[in-house]
Parts: structure tokens; sequence; C-alpha cells
């Protein structure tokens, strides 16, 4: 080996554990950076010289920067992270519908409307009592404030899921425009370059846009990726397809690609809201409304058959055009006047058949609620509203465990320990520093050889 190739191979030592000292230092100064990934310098031998009697080695190479990351730990992470979303998003938008129902309690409409039922019995010991009619009229007017407040809350949370769907449609389609900027940028770098930093931001946004739906990603051997965003190709290499929120009948969205082609998230945030808006709340309003209409309907039939304070008869306790709990109102003539709510199944004084029968309408099978009672139809609706939102929650619960675990995962895989990387630079140093020894004989060779000319 001649003297210049000893210089050359302490040469290729010095600047490529020079590097790897960088590198090294990097990793430390970025040990609390959050989405940093720990990053190392592949170093091997370099391609051998062919000589008449063989090979000869001509030192050390790097073959560019890696980082120690797996990428079936971000799946599962990413894949976890869009269910915890989902149940997070149902649970949220779900306890505020819940807590307008305000049961159990004296604040919720099943108290209100047992107070309607309890004034009719009251009625019905003392039909002539002009106090007992008032009662009636004011616990009326108390089950209808609850059924518009419980209707406002599901248009309050209605309207609430349909602004976040909107903004985190949006929200996809900057971070999907981002990722495929940074794919541009990274295959640029070409194929002996790593671009590490710009992965780490990459996969930090990929992370945020599993939060918003199913996120698969497929790595390409040039560094950029291809982002399949529930059953839709969203990112390929430097392209990005743009979607869009579409408002469909009474409240509910559908997600569409540029050409119209619909885009299923399957997980994440907007799956959650895309089901609140088309299925959930639409659902529970429904309920109510039919609460809503069988009593309006249920009372009117037994008042309607009874006679009033003054003679009249075929006079309706609710307005009959009103059957929606946003909507349901007193008749015009109960509202005007107590004396026109209807006690008695005939005219006679004391005669009280019918607010009798009306108080028992709070337990007995109605035909328009299916069989089942005023009461028991809204218990049956509180209960499964209250069930929904404890399913959200348990859900939501065992899966940030599993975003929990998966992210120790990942942290223990491509997180820094400086510790760790204090030995090594240690180390890298000690390589270093025989490269410059190495050197130095090389040069006292040289002089040697010199002086004997």
């Amino acid at each position: 080996m001649s003297l210049t190739s000893l210089l050359s191979i302490a040469r290729s030592a010095l600047v490529t554990y020079q590097r790897a000292m960088n590198v090294t230092a990097h990793n430390v100064a970025n040990a609390e950076t959050p989405g940093y990934t720990r990053q190392r310098l592949a170093i091997t031998a370099a391609e051998p010289l062919r000589v008449p009697g063989g090979t000869l080695g001509r030192g050390v190479t790097d073959l560019g920067i890696e980082r120690t990351r797996d990428r079936f730990l971000d799946a599962s992470f990413r894949r976890e992270t869009s269910l915890l979303n989902t149940a997070e998003t149902l649970q949220d938008l779900l306890a505020q519908v819940e807590a307008a129902f305000a049961e159990p309690g004296d604040a919720g409409l099943g108290a209100a409307l047992d107070g309607l039922f309890t004034a009719f019995s009251d009625l019905a010991a003392d039909p002539a009592s002009s106090v007992n009619r008032g009662l009636v009229v004011q616990a009326a007017g108390r089950l209808i404030s609850r059924f518009h407040g419980l209707d406002a809350a599901i248009s309050q949370a209605a309207q609430e899921a349909g602004d976040r769907l909107t903004a985190q449609v949006a929200e996809v389609n900057r971070l999907a425009s981002q990722v495929a900027e940074l794919n541009t940028k990274i295959l640029a770098a070409g194929p002996t370059h790593s671009a590490p930093d710009l992965e780490d931001q990459r996969d930090g946004l990929l992370d945020r846009l599993a939060e918003l739906g199913a996120v698969r990603v497929t790595p390409r051997d040039d560094g950029t990726v291809s982002v399949l965003f529930g059953d839709t190709l969203l990112v390929d290499a430097g392209t990005a397809q743009s979607l869009t929120a579409v408002p469909g009948a009474g409240g509910s969205y559908s997600i569409s690609v540029t050409s119209g082609a619909p885009v299923d998230p399957q997980a994440g945030s907007l799956r959650a809201l895309l089901d609140l808006t088309g299925t959930t709340l639409p659902g529970i309003r429904a309920q109510l409304d039919a609460l809503a209409a069988g009593l309006v309907t249920e009372v009117n039939t037994l008042h309607q058959a009874g006679y009033t304070a003054t003679g009249a008869t075929g006079v309706a306790f609710f307005d009959p055009a009103r059957l929606t709990a946003g909507s349901i109102a007193l008749s015009a003539p109960v509202a005007a006047s107590s004396s026109a709510i209807a006690a008695g199944a005939s005219p006679a004084p004391g005669d009280a058949r019918v607010a009798q029968q009306l108080a028992a309408l709070a337990t007995q099978p109605a035909g328009s609620l299916g069989g089942r009672s005023l009461r028991d139809f809204y218990t049956d609706l509180a209960a499964a509203v209250g069930s929904a939102v404890q399913d959200a929650s348990a859900t939501a619960g065992a899966h940030e465990a599993l975003v929990h675990r998966a992210e120790m995962q990942r942290a223990s895989t491509s997180g820094v320990s400086v510790d760790e990387e204090m030995v090594t630079l240690i180390s890298q140093q000690q390589v270093y520093q025989a490269a410059a020894r190495l050197i130095r004989v090389a040069d006292e060779m040289i002089a040697d050889l010199l002086r004997t000319l």
C-alpha cells in the first residue's frame, strides 16, 4: 500500500466520522423536539481497489443518513389515533345533547311531562278551580319550553358538527397539499441524498391527518409516499387531490373529490361528524318529534271530546298543526284563557272524567307511539342518548390506552436518548482521533522518506 493510499484511507475516516459526529450532535440538539426521529449515519467500507494480486481496501464511506423509524409502528399508531378521534368526537357532541336532556333531575323534559299530568290530576280533583286550570297552563308551558330547548340543543350540536366537518375537510386539503410538497422536496434530494428532517415533517402531517380519517401510507423507493385517506388516493408523490364537503338534506353532509366521487373517511373525527349529521342527531330529533306529535295527538283526542268551563266542546289543547319538538304550542283558545281547558265528559258541573283520562295518559299505552306510554317513550329516548355517550366514552378510553401504548413503542424506537448519543459520540471521536494519528504517522513516514533522498 502506498503512502498516498494511507493518507486517502485516513482522510476517508476523518470525513466520514466528522459527518457521523455531526449527525450525533444533531440528535442531541433535537432530543426534545416534538416529532423528531433519531438519525444515524449508515457507515460501510469503501469499495476496494482491484489490483493484480487481489483487492486493496480504500477506507470507509457512508450510505447516507437513516432514520430509526418503524413504519409498522407508525401504521399502528395512526390506526388507533383514527379510532380514538372517532369516539372522542361522538362523545363530545353527544354529551352536549345529553346535558340538554338534564336527566335525571327536575330541569328535564321528563319532570315537565310528569308536571303536566300531575296538573291534570289536580284539575280532576277540583274541575271548577280556576287556580288548577292556571296550573295546567303553566305546566304545559314548561313542557313546551323543554321541548323547544331540547330541539335547540340538537340543532346547535348539528350546526357545530357541520361547521367542524367543513373546517376539517379544508384542513385535510391543506395537509395533503403540504405532504405532496414535502414529497417533491424529498424527491429533489435525489436517491443518494436523504432528507430525514423533511421526512419527520411529513410524518407529523400524516399523524395529524390520521386524526381526521383512516390513513394508509405506502412508501416508495424514491423517498416519496402515497397516501390513502379512507378509500381514496389523496396524495400520490407530488400530487394531492382536493376534497369538498357537500351539504345534503336535513343538515347531513357527504364528502367528495373534485370529480364528484364520494369519499368515505372510514374512521377519525370526519367519520364521526358524518354519522352525527347524517344519522345520529337526525335520529334523536325524529324520536323527540315523534314524542311531541304523540303528546299532541293523544291529549287533543281526549281534550276535544270534553267540555270546557264555558260548555264548549271540540277544543284542542295543543295546536294540532304543530307536531314537532321545535314547534309544539298550546292552541289559541287555551293560550288565551284557562277556561278553554276541557275537564268533563259532559257540561255537568263537577264532571272531571276527561281530566282524569288526561292524567292517566302518563302511563297508558299510546297508539301513536307504538303502544308505549308517553313517559316510557321519553325514558327510552333519554336512556338511548345516555347509553350512546357512555359507549363512546368507553371506546375512547380503550383506544386512548392503545394510542399511548403505540406512542411509547414508537418512542422507544425513534426517540433520542442523550446518554446513548453521548456514548456514541465518544466512540466516534476516538475513531476520528485514530484517523488523525494515522495521518501524522503517514506524514512522518513521508518526511523520513524525503530525508533519505
